[in-house]
């Protein structure tokens, strides 16, 4: 966000001579040696001084032969050590100088916010050939796969006491619009619709409950129990 320039901070100033136990310190405080610094572009778009950022070009360096079996090599001089982070972030190291692309670390770099155009451009700028096609489907299968599902926010798991009752909730025309099937007993609330979802619930009869909810239990057992007593009293 900002840009520093520094000088060695021994001997920097010397204007805190005339404080008592500062005589055989080379410097007094973190800023000793901070001659300016600068908001970057970044740094602007960061707090609101720029509407929008643009980050500077990928700096075109042929150091990386990529491979049509989905592997990375560093040819030539060693590599820096953001190209080193940046290969981390998208593949699987096998050796020294080789990574591997990888789909699950391609997934969890878009996830944490760096989109696959960020990776072809990488890519392209660093490496001596042309990307193979091999590559580019890798690629395009992860920027489409990222795609398909969204997150639609927060929501409310409501369990009913029995199978008929979700169903009777999730079809009725005042509360289905406001709540999904999810099972046979479950309902999800989205949360922007839970006000709603409880207001329409109480117009159909019924209200929701905190704590578990208890099911009917089968009389089967119970209606078994009184024939054989009528049975054995006769």
């Amino acid at each position: 966000m900002i840009d520093v320039a520094l000088i060695p901070p021994a001997g920097a100033r010397y204007n805190y001579g005339g404080l008592w136990g500062t005589d055989e310190l080379v410097y007094f405080s973190r800023y000793d040696g901070l001659m300016y610094f600068r908001i970057t572009a970044l740094g602007a778009y960061c707090l609101g001084i720029e509407d929008e950022y643009q980050p500077a070009p990928v700096e075109t360096k042929p150091v990386l032969s990529v491979l049509p079996n989905l592997e990375i090599t560093a040819i030539g001089a060693e590599l820096e050590q953001g190209d080193r982070i940046a290969l981390d972030t998208y593949a699987i190291q096998v050796s020294d100088l080789v990574w591997r692309l990888d789909q699950s670390k391609l997934l969890a770099a878009v996830e944490e916010g760096r989109p696959i155009d960020e990776v072809r451009e990488f890519l392209s700028a660093r490496s001596s050939v042309e990307i193979p096609d091999t590559v580019t489907r890798l690629l395009d299968d992860v920027a489409e796969r990222s795609n398909k599902i969204r997150d639609q926010g927060l929501a409310r798991l409501v369990e009913c006491a029995d199978p008929a009752l979700a169903a009777l909730i999730a079809n009725d025309s005042r509360t289905r619009k406001h709540c999904m099937l999810a099972g046979e007993r479950h309902l999800v609330v989205p949360a922007s619709s839970e006000a709603a979802f409880k207001r329409t619930l109480r117009e159909v009869g019924y209200l929701v409950a905190m704590g578990e909810v208890k099911t009917a239990k089968p009389r089967r057992k119970a209606s078994a129990r009184k024939s054989a007593s009528q049975s054995v009293g006769a």
